[in-house]
C-alpha cells in the first residue's frame, strides 16, 4: 500500500511512541519494583525518618533503580534490540545485574567469613569477600564497556575532528591511578605490617577503581563524539554526555575527599558539617548521572536506520519483465516464444 499524501514517510528507526513493552522489558520493570519493596522493608531504613533520612534514602535508591531499568528503557524504544543492538542490550543487562550482586553481598558475608576466614596477618581482609567485590567491579566495567562499544557501532556519521575527546580515557586513567594510590596510602592499617598479600590486596583495590573510571571515560568519549557528530537523537546523546560527566565527577570527588577533609581541619572548620555537605554533593552527582543515563535511553538512544521490507526486496530481485510485460532473459533481452511449441 502507498502512503497517503498527508502521511509523512517514516524516518530512521526511532519509535514515536511506546505502544507496549516486550516481555524482557517487563522483567526488569518488575525487578526494579521488587528492589523498591525490598529496600523499604530492609532493616537499614529508619522507622521514623527525618527529612534528611528521606533524602539519603532517595539518593541511595535512584542509582540502583535507574541501572535496573536500563534494559527496559532500551527495549521500550527499540523492541528489536535483541537482534540489532545486541552489544548494547547485553551491556545494559550486565549493568543491571550488578545491582543484584551488590544486594547479595550482604547476606553472603557470613558464608564468605566461614569459608575463607581472615588471617592473623590480615584480620580485616576476608579473601572470598574481597574476590567477590573485585568480581562485581569487573562486571560493572564490562557492562558499561559493552554499552559504549555498542553505541559506537550504532553510529552513522563520521567524527568531528578534535583532540580533547581522545584524551578522555588516558587522562582519566592517570588521574584515577594517582588518586587511588594516594587514597590507599592514607588508609589506617594500624599495626599491620606491609606484606605481599596486603600489597596485592591494596593493588587490586586500585586496579578495580582505575578500570571503572577508565570505562566511564570511554563511555564519555563515545557519547561526546556522537553528540558532536550530530547523531540522532540529539537529546539522547547529550543526556549521555551529562550522565558520564556527573558520574566521573562523583568518582573524582570520592578520591579527593580525604584531602579536602584535612584542609578543612587545618582551617579550623566544622569537620562534621563539611563531611555531611560533601557527601550530599557526591551522592547527588552520582544519582543525577544515573538518571540522565536512563533518560538517554528513554529518549531513543541510539537511532537506527529503518529496516527495508524483505518482501519488496525479493520482488525487485525476481522481477524479470520489462514495462510491456515481456519476459527478459539474463542479458535483459525479450524472450521470444518458440512458434513450434
Amino acid at each position: 500500500m502507498h502512503e497517503s499524501e498527508g502521511e509523512e514517510a517514516r524516518g530512521p528507526h526511532l519509535p514515536d511512541a511506546v505502544d507496549r513493552l516486550p516481555w524482557l522489558a517487563w522483567v526488569f520493570v518488575l525487578l526494579g519494583l521488587g528492589y523498591l519493596i525490598w529496600f523499604v522493608r530492609s532493616p537499614n531504613v529508619v522507622p521514623n525518618p527525618t527529612a534528611a533520612d528521606m533524602v539519603v534514602a532517595i539518593l541511595r535508591v535512584i542509582p540502583t533503580v535507574s541501572a535496573i531499568l536500563l534494559p527496559a528503557a532500551l527495549l521500550a524504544r527499540h523492541p528489536d534490540a535483541a537482534s540489532r543492538l545486541r552489544t548494547v542490550l547485553l551491556g545494559t543487562v550486565l549493568f543491571a545485574a550488578v545491582q543484584g550482586l551488590l544486594i547479595l553481598s550482604e547476606p553472603l558475608q557470613p558464608a564468605f567469613e566461614s569459608l575463607t576466614p581472615a588471617s592473623e596477618e590480615l584480620p580485616f581482609v576476608v579473601p572470598l569477600s574481597a574476590t567477590y567485590s573485585a568480581f562485581v567491579g569487573f562486571v560493572t566495567a564490562l557492562g558499561l564497556a559493552l554499552v559504549a562499544l555498542g553505541l559506537s557501532q550504532a553510529r552513522r556519521f563520521e567524527d568531528v575532528s578534535g583532540v580533547v575527546v581522545s584524551l578522555f580515557v588516558p587522562v582519566a586513567s592517570v588521574l584515577a591511578t594517582v588518586g587511588g594510590v594516594l587514597a590507599v596510602s592514607r588508609l589506617d592499617l594500624g599495626d599491620t605490617p606491609m606484606s605481599p598479600p596486603l600489597a596485592i590486596y591494596l593493588a587490586s583495590l586500585v586496579v578495580v577503581e582505575i578500570a571503572q573510571v577508565a570505562i566511564w571515560a570511554y563511555f564519555a568519549a563515545v557519547v561526546t563524539r556522537g553528540w558532536r557528530a550530530g547523531e540522532e537523537p540529539t537529546m539522547g546523546w547529550a543526556l549521555g554526555v551529562l550522565a558520564a560527566g556527573l558520574v566521573i565527577a562523583a568518582l573524582g570527588l570520592v578520591y579527593v575527599n580525604g584531602f579536602l577533609v584535612d584542609l578543612n581541619e587545618l582551617s579550623d572548620g566544622d569537620n562534621d558539617t563539611f563531611v555531611t555537605i560533601y557527601g550530599y554533593v557526591v551522592a547527588t552527582a552520582y544519582a543525577l548521572g544515573h538518571i540522565f543515563l536512563l533518560s538517554a535511553f528513554a529518549a531513543g538512544l541510539p537511532e537506527l536506520d529503518e529496516v527495508e521490507d524483505d518482501e519488496d526486496d525479493e520482488f525487485v530481485e525476481s522481477d524479470t519483465s520489462d514495462d510491456r510485460g515481456s519476459v527478459l532473459d539474463e542479458d535483459g533481452w525479450p524472450v521470444v516464444a518458440d512458434p513450434r511449441r
